[in-house]
C-alpha cells in the first residue's frame, strides 16, 4: 500500500474514452459506501489491463497500483455497509441504555457443561479433550444458568449480549447462531423488567428514528383465549378440553403429544397470528405446564410474559424460580421430555444447583433476542438480512 496514495478501493467502473473526459480517462473507486472518481492518463499501460473489481491504489503523481487482481465474484451477503452503520448503532445504543441505569455487563461461557433443559431445542455438542481426559460440553442455547449463578454470586442488576446457538432450524426468524440480550434484577419482580423492555424499546425508536409501537398493551392468556376463542381458559384446563377447543376452532392437532402441543397448537394459530403487530404486546401467565423456569402465581398460573412487536416474539421473561428442589424437578422432567422426543442426551449443571442451595434472591429476568428487535424496529424481513455471513 502506497504511502501517498489519493485514494484506493475497488474499481466499479473504467472510461478509457478521452473525448468524454477532456482528453483524460475516468475510472470510479468504491470506497467506505462511496464511489470517488479520478481522471487519468489514458496512456497509462495498466489501465488496459484492469477490469471492475480489482483494488488498486492511486498516488499523488496519478500513478496506479494494482493492490489484489479480482479473479472470482465477491460472495454476495445481504449486510450491506449502510445497514452495518445502523446495526452498530443499535447494539451500542442498547448497551448505553443499561450502562446509564447501572447495569452490570458480564460475559458467560460459550462452552458449558449444560446448554439449557428445554426439551423442544436441539442443541450444538463437543469434547474437550485434554491428555486422556474427555469431557463433552455445548454451546449454550442461552446464557441463562451463568448469570443466575452470578445473581447468588451477589451480582444485583445484570446484562449480557450474548451469542446463542439453536441447531436444526432455518427460517426467516430462526439462524443456528444469533444474539440473546438477557438481563436481571435481584430482589424485583416482573413489573420493573416490564417497565424496562417498554423504556428500552422506546429509547431505540428514537435513537433509530423510527416509529415507536403505537401503545402498549397487556393480556394474560386466559383473557386471551376468551377474545379469540370464546373459551374460559384455567390453570386446570386439560388435554381433552384443548382437544376438544381445537375440534370447535378446525385447528389441526393431529401432530399433537402431550398438552403443551395441544396449546401451543391453538395458541399460534388462533391467537399469536392475530396480535395487532402496531402494539407493543404483554402476554402474562401462563398456565402451569409452561412456567419453564418462573414461580407460580398464587392463583396457580406461571409468572411470566412473553412481549410481541411488529408479528414477532420478541422476549420472554420470568418472575425466576428460586427454589432448589422445584428447580431440579422441573429440570429432570425436561430431561425426561428430551428422551421421549429422541433429542441428544444432556447433563445439569450441578454447579447451577449448589449455587441456589446457597441462595439465590427473589429476581425478575428476560430473554430478548436482539436481531428480532432490530428487525421489528428497521422493516427488515429476515433474520439473515442482519448477518454479514448467514447460514443458509
Amino acid at each position: 500500500m502506497p504511502e501517498n496514495a489519493l485514494g484506493a478501493g475497488r474499481i466499479q467502473h473504467i472510461d478509457l474514452n478521452s473525448k468524454a473526459h477532456h482528453g483524460k480517462a475516468e475510472i470510479g473507486i468504491l470506497r467506505d459506501g462511496k464511489t470517488l472518481q479520478f481522471q487519468l492518463d489514458p496512456k497509462l499501460a495498466i489501465l488496459d489491463c484492469l477490469i471492475p473489481g480489482d483494488l488498486i491504489a492511486i498516488t499523488a503523481q496519478h500513478d496506479v497500483l494494482l493492490l489484489a487482481p479480482a479473479r472470482a465474484k465477491q460472495p454476495r451477503v445481504p449486510f450491506v455497509p449502510e445497514q452495518a452503520a445502523r446495526w452498530n448503532q443499535y447494539v451500542a445504543a442498547v448497551r448505553g441504555f443499561f450502562n446509564h441505569r447501572q447495569f452490570q455487563e458480564l460475559k458467560t461461557p460459550t462452552l458449558v457443561k449444560c446448554p439449557g433443559t428445554e426439551p423442544n431445542l436441539d442443541i450444538f455438542s463437543t469434547e474437550l479433550k485434554i491428555g486422556s481426559r474427555r469431557q463433552k460440553l455445548f454451546l449454550p442455547t442461552s446464557p441463562e444458568l451463568h448469570l443466575k449463578k452470578a445473581l447468588a454470586l451477589g451480582a444485583e442488576k445484570i446484562f449480557e449480549i450474548a451469542p446463542c446457538f439453536r441447531n436444526g432450524e432455518i427460517t426467516e426468524r430462526h439462524q443456528p447462531e444469533f444474539l440473546m440480550l438477557e438481563w436481571y434484577r435481584a430482589y424485583d419482580n416482573l413489573s420493573s423488567v416490564k417497565k424496562d423492555v417498554i423504556e428500552l424499546v422506546s429509547e431505540l425508536a428514537h435513537v433509530m428514528k423510527v416509529a415507536a409501537p403505537r401503545s402498549v398493551k397487556s393480556f394474560s392468556v386466559s383473557e386471551l383465549f376468551k377474545i379469540h376463542c370464546d373459551f374460559e381458559f384455567s390453570p386446570e384446563t386439560s388435554i381433552p378440553e384443548l382437544k376438544a377447543l381445537a375440534e370447535k376452532l378446525k385447528v389441526d392437532v393431529r401432530s399433537a403429544e402431550t398438552i403443551d402441543d395441544f396449546f401451543f397448537l391453538i395458541f399460534m394459530e388462533k391467537i399469536e397470528a392475530h396480535l395487532d403487530p402496531h402494539d407493543l404486546i404483554f402476554v402474562e401467565k401462563y398456565p402451569p405446564y409452561q412456567a419453564a423456569l418462573a414461580r407460580l402465581t398464587s392463583d396457580g398460573w406461571g409468572d411470566r410474559f412473553e412481549v410481541y412487536w411488529q408479528g414477532m416474539e420478541l422476549a420472554n421473561a420470568f418472575h425466576e424460580l428460586n427454589d432448589p428442589a422445584i428447580q431440579r424437578l422441573r429440570s429432570q422432567e425436561d430431561l425426561d421430555k428430551k428422551k421421549q422426543m429422541g433429542k441428544e442426551e444432556i447433563f445439569l449443571d450441578e454447579e447451577f444447583f449448589v449455587c441456589l442451595e446457597a441462595g439465590m434472591p427473589p429476581s425478575g429476568g428476560i430473554a430478548l433476542g436482539v436481531e428480532r428487535l432490530f428487525m421489528a424496529l428497521t422493516g427488515v424481513k429476515e433474520i439473515s438480512h442482519t448477518k454479514l455471513f448467514p447460514y443458509s
